[in-house]
């Protein structure tokens, strides 16, 4: 870990699943398909997050999964990259992030291939 986020902890969220027009195929712009979704959070550590318990202290990750979901419903995306990429600006505009980390996962995007994922980091 870098000295820029010494004084940060990592949130971790995994398992995130969303369905999603993606693809650029005609099948796959018709039928929503079930991504993958991980985000990984970086945010400074602050007296009330560590000691008062109170989610004004840190990130919601509600809102970091109303974020993506937004972002997954928002349009047809041809490219797993540009869903990432989107996902990432979305989530950057909440408050309290020192730097993120998305990762998105295209389950079987063609036969013989078990998975596409891309990932995209960001500092703030």
């Amino acid at each position: 870990m870098t000295d820029r986020f010494s004084d940060c902890y990592r949130m971790l969220m995994q398992g995130v699943e969303v369905d999603c027009l993606l693809g650029v195929y005609e099948h796959e712009q018709r039928e929503p398909r079930r991504i993958g979704v991980e985000v990984e959070l970086f945010v400074p550590i602050r007296e009330s997050a560590a000691h008062d318990d109170r989610l004004s202290g840190t990130v919601n990750y509600e809102a970091v999964m109303q974020a993506i979901n937004a972002t997954a419903a928002s349009r047809r995306f041809k490219l797993v990259e540009s869903l990432c990429s989107s996902m990432v600006e979305e989530i950057a505009r909440l408050p309290g992030l020192r730097a993120l980390r998305v990762a998105v996962t295209k389950p079987h995007p063609m036969p013989g291939l078990g998975s596409v994922r891309i990932e995209q980091w960001r500092q703030l």
